[in-house]
């Protein structure tokens, strides 16, 4: 079932100005979905009401804020802490933290002072992509990729005010290059890291033997450039934007664990040739960068420079894979909407 999303024309005006994409978040409630805009140094929060059931499913999208900090140096990564704390990697900075303000349909544009917990640490470069889960004790487990250091970093927060960090570690590196995309299992049990130079998804069980000269458990073939990946919430599928081509990747596992070689059981196609020919600068783009699913696993969104939003149902999509059949190449699996804001206007990479 097709689904057409009512986005106000502020909006669509706002994607338009936020430029290139490269990665978005729902918040942990599912009313907010942050945006990072790249080369116009400024997230994008907007305000999402869904209403999903059997027969009827709405998503209106009216009401946003764009953010700026002077900490905000091409934005690549994001995070939420909870729903009202934003952690964004920046690939020529360092990660920011923001406490975000309360929704305010008369306020657009905010400036917002960095927390500074990560204002002097020595072990991010060139950070990329974040993926965050809840400890016990009031602390946060923080993934973030160190694109071109060619390594995953773990940071432990202690989330009770003031925010601080507790422990730095680089957590993975042996065999990675350009890693492109992280994210926990919804149990903490799996990590998820997209190998771009490699081609491919390397998967580490979460153990306290893990090391950054660790081998992964599991390999995830079949993305040319994967970038963004999730887990669904029971564990059993991972979703990949292959940058390099107009496709997510659904990967499946019935057994307890990934342990072991993949390919995918299905490709979703989330844009059209056209769209995906603007975008391909080079071989390494195109395609999908950031993706994520709301905490009711039923909405899968993505972005990328030339389709800066875009929304499918999910579990007809994990349905189809999980039923072993192939998505069609032809269209777009139940699209709810592709948002091409401005069609006329093209970024620069």
């Amino acid at each position: 079932m097709n689904i057409k999303p009512k986005l106000s024309d502020e909006v669509c005006k706002a994607l338009v100005g936020l430029g290139r994409t490269e990665d978005l978040k729902f918040s942990p409630d599912g009313r907010r979905l942050a945006i990072a805009g790249f080369h116009s140094n400024k997230i994008l929060i907007l305000e999402v009401d869904c209403s999903f059931t059997d027969s009827y499913k709405s998503v209106v999208i009216n009401d946003f804020v764009e953010i700026s900090t002077p900490g905000l140096k091409n934005p690549h990564g994001l995070a939420f802490l909870d729903d009202k704390t934003l952690i964004v990697a920046n690939r020529t900075g360092g990660a920011s933290v923001l406490l975000l303000p309360l929704r305010n349909a008369e306020i657009r544009l905010v400036e917002l002072p960095d927390l500074g917990i990560f204002s002097s640490n020595q072990w991010l470069h060139s950070p990329g992509s974040i993926s965050a889960t809840r400890l016990e004790n009031g602390l946060c487990d923080v993934l973030i990729c160190n694109n071109y250091a060619h390594y995953v970093s773990r940071h432990i927060l202690d989330m009770t005010e003031p925010i601080s960090v507790k422990h730095n570690k680089i957590l993975v590196a042996k065999g990675l290059d350009i890693p492109d995309g992280v994210s926990f299992s919804n149990d903490g049990r799996w990590i998820a890291v997209s190998n771009h130079g490699k081609h491919c998804i390397y998967l580490y069980e979460n153990t306290p033997e893990l090391t950054q000269d660790s081998d992964p458990t599991g390999i995830l073939y079949g993305a040319t450039y994967p970038h963004g990946v999730r887990f669904s919430a029971d564990g059993r599928s991972i979703i990949v934007a292959d940058a390099g081509a107009p496709f997510l990747r659904i990967y499946e596992n019935s057994h307890n664990g990934w342990a072991g070689k993949f390919d995918p059981v299905s490709s979703i196609r989330v844009m059209s040739n056209d769209l995906f020919t603007l975008g391909r600068k080079n071989p390494q783009e195109g395609g999908p960068k950031g993706i994520d699913v709301n905490e009711s696993m039923n909405l899968l969104v993505t972005t990328s420079d030339i389709q800066p939003l875009a929304f499918f149902d999910l579990q007809e999509a994990l349905k189809r894979g999980r039923g072993g059949e192939s998505c069609p190449t032809s269209a777009p699996l139940s699209r709810l909407q592709i948002c091409l804001c401005g069609s006329g206007k093209r970024y620069k990479h």
